[in-house]
């Protein structure tokens, strides 16, 4: 039988307890503390050796990690909804129409969790313990946890709940080999402790695929479906999240920054979610329709077959196996062309997605400043005829000190600044290429 490896992060113990201690006093009663208060205390249990404890507070920490982004979630995704609803105060001014939609929705979320969180609560959560909730980090505590408390199943149930979304964990493999040879545990028991319901139910539909229930795959894969698309949609919006830019721009620039951030968050959320117990599944909403169509046949409804056929050609019209399928439709059941229009709720997906990520494209190829780069929309914005030039000989004496001349130099093919001293004339120093301010008038 193998060794059970023990991996935890090295911590200074003084400090971590010292911090403890000065908790204890000043949190509220145990039912208001937050899950970063419960993991910080189940993880000081853990190195306490007091293993009890350690379980305790870190099922009650994914317990309530759980129940607030559930809450924080369906409230942010019910005044995202509300929000075209509003009564606008404006009259006049339609620039600002979008900040009043954000100002109105911010309220609306913090009127819901008002009503639906306690008072007590402390929101203001750091952001690596965000980061270890998301990466399932606590399961890997209370693998050990549950394992020196002789709870073999529970320890390898949270093992592979880790496993699941940390695939390169292989001291957490090693461990999860480990127990599954315990004879305590069964195998065929192990599971997901994190699994969502859209996985349920899908996996639910293939076994009854196989079993040739038709009517129970109808209605498993219509849930899934309806679940995964309710699980995108939250995981979306729990991208408007905090974002360290790592400097201090002005407002539209560090509105269009955070925008980018949740953008490309958004964007990674159908990649995150095709993940089915650790392994990813390549095309997983246009399987749904594929289920679908062919459940839909054998129980005799054609026309939502077909629907189903052409809103899978819709999202992978390449697919020659469904071509196959909807010429069937077409010449053996006589299948009307209107019937293969694609469901509304892929449309509405497919139309997002293409927005998104044309603008993400243009971001990321337009976002690039290099003297390559603005050398080449100079020579396209600028006219270089020297005709045009205008005597930078008259200006001069309308500069200000800290102002200079920049002109365009066909030569050089670059702007350079003119000189206002002539005394630099005599001198080897000479500007070679355009800088940042002082401030620099064009000469156009």
């Amino acid at each position: 039988m193998g060794k059970l490896q023990i991996f935890v992060f090295l911590v200074i113990k003084t400090a971590t307890t010292k911090g403890y201690g000065q908790k204890q006093s000043q949190t509220p009663p145990e039912k208001s503390k937050n899950f970063e208060e419960l993991y910080l205390e189940g993880k000081e249990a853990y190195l306490d050796n007091n293993y009890k404890d350690c379980v305790t507070k870190l099922e009650a920490a994914i317990q309530d990690y759980q129940f607030y982004t559930d809450t924080v979630s369906k409230c942010k995704l019910k005044c995202s909804k509300k929000s075209h609803n509003f009564s606008s105060v404006l009259k006049n001014s339609p620039d600002i129409v979008p900040f009043e939609k954000l100002v109105h929705e911010t309220l609306c979320v913090m009127k819901c969790k008002q009503k639906s969180l306690s008072k007590e609560r402390v929101e203001n959560i750091g952001e690596k313990t965000r980061t270890d909730f998301e990466e399932k980090k606590p399961y890997d505590f209370l693998q050990l946890c549950y394992y020196q408390r002789g709870a073999h199943q529970d320890a390898a149930n949270a093992a592979f709940t880790n496993l699941v979304y940390n695939s390169d964990h292989e001291t957490m493999r090693a461990n999860l080999k480990f127990y599954m040879a315990l004879p305590e545990v069964d195998e065929n028991g192990v599971k997901n402790l994190e699994s969502p319901d859209y996985v349920e139910h899908y996996l639910l539909g293939t076994d009854q695929y196989r079993s040739e229930d038709w009517a129970g795959l109808i209605a498993s894969m219509e849930e899934s479906l309806k679940k995964y698309l309710l699980a995108e949609e939250f995981c979306r919006v729990n991208c408007d999240k905090p974002f360290d830019m790592g400097w201090y721009p002005d407002f539209k620039s560090s509105v269009a920054n955070h925008f980018t951030f949740c953008l490309k968050c958004k964007m990674n959320c159908a990649q995150n979610l095709n993940n089915f117990n650790g392994e990813f599944m390549d095309d997983l909403i246009p399987s749904f329709y594929h289920y679908l169509q062919f459940a839909y046949f054998k129980v005799g409804k054609i026309e939502m077959a077909s629907q189903c056929t052409g809103t899978y050609l819709y999202l992978n019209p390449d697919h020659q196996d469904m071509q196959g399928n909807a010429l069937y439709y077409k010449d053996v059941e006589g299948v009307k062309e209107k019937w293969f229009l694609p469901r509304e709720e892929a449309v509405t997906y497919v139309e997002r997605d293409e927005d998104e990520q044309a603008l993400l494209d243009y971001i990321e190829s337009n976002f690039v400043f290099t003297e390559e780069k603005e050398e080449e929309e100079n020579n396209t914005d600028i006219d270089t005829d020297t005709d045009t030039d205008i005597d930078s000989s008259e200006d001069a004496a309308d500069l200000h000190p800290d102002e200079f001349i920049a002109k365009w130099s066909v030569d050089d093919e670059k702007f350079v600044l003119e000189e206002k001293n002539s005394d630099l004339e005599d001198t080897d120093f000479r500007y070679n290429q355009l800088t940042p301010p002082p401030i620099v008038k064009f000469s156009w």
